[in-house]
């Protein structure tokens, strides 16, 4: 099985240059008339939290705007969706669009933006961790699907792409819940996989004109990697990403299932010059603690791993009192005491929704964190 992936160049977000890098990466796919013309097509951005576009958390609306003109140009129905990390409303998606840029897109091209917060349930017969799971509506009313992801780092998944950018068909608060069942980030992961493969996105486009690196998903900075990534397979994509940024795929957990399943084949480049675009991003975190002790017995090293855990940190001086990771831990262990968020480490799963959901950047994971004097 082969992965076909186009590398697009793309130094700027400015209309022409990103138009020109998406044209050329939908026609290495026979263009979008040949992909889906006439057909209702579903664009799903990555719009994990109400951030402007200069942040580098959300998919950048010039991006979006060029794929819905391509493919309206082609006759297709375009509606622009996403469930975004917190709550699920319409009052949410409303402010949403309007600061990530993606009101203006659609008012500028004709696309739909999804405001119908209701949800159905998929089976999925064939998943390894779930066997159904809620989606977002406009999964259902799509007969094409484009996973627009964000190159960035993520400290939960190590990655996050075109594969994880599905995370987003969960609605709302639910997302929460997964991380409550799956605490384990390999167990994690390969529900996420589950998910993926369920949505079956069509065409994956990655915008890594401009990704994050560090406390990514949210909490990281913005990083150049001038180069629009194009795939049928969004692992494929994902992969040739990472090998972008200078990132180890063996960490990432999501990939490594995908690979165990079989569904990743050998990854064919097109387009520009993988070298062109080599940089290294910085991980949200450096080493995993199970790899540096590997040779200890299982016991001590189960102990030395927890104790040199990453949590996340909440710094005083930086927090607002606005609630949002109260609102985001699927656990329900932070409280607000005196205006400030506290962490309650006996309950806490580290699956860093908190440091995903702070608009303020106010939580750092850190080794050591639970045992640190807060700031």
């Amino acid at each position: 099985m082969e992965n076909k992936v186009y590398l697009a160049p793309c130094d700027g977000y400015e209309a022409g240059k990103v138009r020109k890098a998406v044209h050329d990466a939908l026609s290495a796919f026979g263009g979008a008339e040949s992909l889906a013309g006439g057909k209702r097509v579903l664009i799903k951005a990555n719009l994990l939290m109400t951030s402007t576009p200069d942040k580098a958390v959300t998919t950048h609306p010039s991006v979006i705007k060029a794929l819905a003109e391509e493919f309206i140009a082609a006759g297709c129905t375009v509606e622009i969706a996403d469930s975004c990390g917190g709550i699920y409303t319409e009052e949410i998606l409303k402010r949403l669009y309007v600061v990530s840029g993606m009101k203006r897109v659609a008012d500028e091209t004709g696309a739909v933006l999804n405001y119908d917060v209701s949800s159905f349930e998929r089976e999925v017969p064939d998943g390894v961790r779930i066997k159904k799971v809620q989606l977002i509506t406009p999964v259902s009313r799509a007969d094409f699907i484009i996973s627009a992801a964000k190159m960035k780092t993520h400290g939960f998944t190590y990655y996050t792409g075109a594969a994880k950018n599905m995370f987003g068909t969960i609605p709302g608060l639910l997302k929460a819940a997964m991380h409550s069942r799956f605490p384990d980030k390999h167990a994690f992961c390969e529900m996420l996989v589950d998910l993926c493969e369920s949505v079956s996105p069509d065409l994956s486009i990655i915008d890594g004109v401009i990704g994050m690196e560090g406390a990514g998903p949210s909490g990281g900075s913005p990083k150049f990697g001038g180069v629009i990534v194009a795939s049928e397979s969004p692992y494929a994509a994902d992969f040739s990403a990472m090998r972008i940024m200078g990132l180890s795929p063996e960490r990432s957990p999501l990939h490594m299932a995908a690979v165990a399943r079989g569904l990743v084949g050998d990854v064919v480049l097109e387009g520009a010059p993988v070298s062109q675009f080599y940089t290294s991003f910085e991980p949200a975190y450096k080493k995993e603690t199970r790899t540096v002790f590997a040779i200890l017995p299982g016991a001590a090293r189960t102990y030395i791993e927890r104790l040199l855990a990453a949590y996340p940190n909440v710094m005083k001086s930086k927090c607002v009192g606005c609630g949002e990771c109260v609102r985001s831990c699927p656990e329900s262990t932070i409280k607000l005491k005196e205006k400030k968020a506290q962490i309650d480490y006996k309950k806490c799963i580290r699956c860093y929704c908190c440091q995903e959901m702070c608009p303020a950047r106010a939580i750092k994971i850190e080794r050591f964190a639970k045992y640190r004097k807060r700031k």
